[in-house]
């Protein structure tokens, strides 16, 4: 057999065939229009999945607070439900004053310190008084005026400027320090030991104040 009689016998045998190198492009091809159809089906699914909105918390809906507890949002309260709110924090806030003040009350140290605090205020108030004394003096006399006067006069208004100051830092190092630790005592107790605190001091003070009556009718 020549190579023309062989070439002529693939060349047969290939068209009775078919071209495989065209079937596999139309198969390729085939397969990408699907791929691209399930693409856009899927596409076409989450857009219609974000296009749907969202629902709104219902007005009944409560929050939950970090510590756990439940509590209406303020955004859905009506106006007598905040004024409520506002009046119970109010009277929290006032317990808690209140009871901080009766621990301050009992406290000696607190009270011997207050007491020297006052000392520095009043001292420091009582030389303004004696330094614009002086200098009334001055402004009536004038050049008759004695010469030591107005000399008197700055060096008591210097001294009633140290004592007031005295009196602020004395406040800020001695006072403020058992402040805080009373307030810090009060603010790590719950609402309810607040409040039966408080009763019991109010009991306790109302007895001491009986007893007192008592004696003075005695």
């Amino acid at each position: 057999m020549s190579l023309k009689d062989t070439i002529r016998g693939a060349r047969e045998e290939a068209s009775a065939s078919g071209n495989p190198f065209e079937r596999s492009s139309s198969t390729d091809q085939e397969a990408q229009g699907q791929g691209a159809s399930s693409t856009k089906r899927a596409g076409a699914r989450r857009s219609v999945a974000r296009a749907k909105p969202s629902r709104e918390a219902a007005a009944g809906v409560r929050v939950v607070s970090s510590n756990g507890k439940q509590k209406n949002s303020k955004e859905n309260m009506t106006k007598e439900e905040r004024k409520a709110e506002r009046k119970a924090e109010r009277e929290l806030e006032d317990r808690r004053y209140s009871l901080t003040q009766a621990y301050m009350n009992e406290d000696e140290e607190y009270k011997q310190a207050r007491k020297r605090w006052w000392i520095f205020l009043g001292v420091g108030m009582g030389l303004v008084v004696v330094a614009f004394t002086l200098y009334g003096i001055v402004n009536q006399q004038g050049t008759s005026v004695h010469p030591a006067i107005p000399f008197l006069a700055m060096g008591t208004m210097a001294c009633s400027y140290i004592a007031i100051i005295g009196g602020l830092i004395y406040d800020w190092v001695k006072i403020r320090p058992l402040r805080k630790k009373v307030e810090k005592r009060v603010a790590s107790m719950s609402d309810k030991r607040v409040k039966t605190t408080l009763n019991q001091k109010a009991r306790e003070q109302a007895e001491e104040e009986e007893r007192s009556k008592r004696k003075r009718k005695k």
